[in-house]
């Protein structure tokens, strides 16, 4: 492992706190923090929280798709099968960067929101597991 792994996994550990921690309040501001932006805020703790696992173990992701995180997750400690069954039907929502498919995007419902912030609970909750391991 390289001293950039050693250190840089809690850069991105603490990055993705922080996103949960916003994604949790915007719930509360509705105006300012739409279902769109609050998609994209989690989307972005996750993301950070399993780079943040991997690269404690210096591994990388090929892509950063939900489908490609999960699929990395393999690596060093597969994640749940729930939750990466919620990770891929959020994936259906906004898909703008697979290598091999077109870009898209829908704007999730608001009930979907609370979902996706538990799961990015869980996975927060899963990346600290597999650091310490």
């Amino acid at each position: 492992m390289t001293a950039a792994f050693d250190t840089d996994y809690a850069v991105f550990m603490d990055e993705g706190n922080k996103y949960l921690k916003t994604a949790r309040g915007g719930i509360m501001r509705p105006a300012v923090f739409t279902t769109e932006i609050l998609y994209n805020i989690i989307g972005l703790a996750i993301e950070k929280h399993i780079m943040g696992a991997l690269m404690a173990k210096g591994k990388l992701a090929d892509n950063h798709t939900f489908t490609d995180l999960v699929d990395a997750t393999r690596q060093i400690g597969e994640i749940d099968a729930e939750i990466a069954a919620q990770l891929r039907k959020f994936e259906a929502y906004q898909n703008i960067c697979p290598v091999f498919a077109g870009y898209h995007r829908t704007e999730p419902p608001a009930e979907a929101i609370p979902e996706m912030i538990a799961t990015a609970e869980a996975v927060q909750g899963w990346a600290l597991r597999m650091i310490a391991a």
